[in-house]
């Protein structure tokens, strides 16, 4: 918004710096603010509380992939069961 002021005051041929083109300002505003918010939000969680959601993504996986094979297993338990009780 600054950089905006900045800007009318050097280029513009009013008086006035915050004129009705200020109205200019309020689209690219609500596109830019959210996308600077979520790389603070991302950052600040990275670098300041430590938590990096790709490390998160990853154990996620690993505790998945264990409890497939722990299912696996157990299936496999359950044929063996089934096959001793007909022999």
């Amino acid at each position: 918004m600054y950089s905006f002021q900045l800007f009318e005051l050097y280029f513009s041929e009013d008086e006035v710096i915050d004129s009705e083109n200020l109205m200019w300002l309020l689209p690219v505003c609500i596109v830019i603010i959210p996308f600077v918010y979520f790389i603070r939000l991302k950052l600040y969680d990275k670098h300041v509380h430590g938590i990096d959601l790709d490390a998160m993504d990853e154990e996620l996986n690993v505790l998945k992939a264990k409890e497939e094979l722990r299912k696996e297993r157990e299936k496999l338990e359950q044929r063996k069961e089934t096959l001793e009780k007909k022999m």
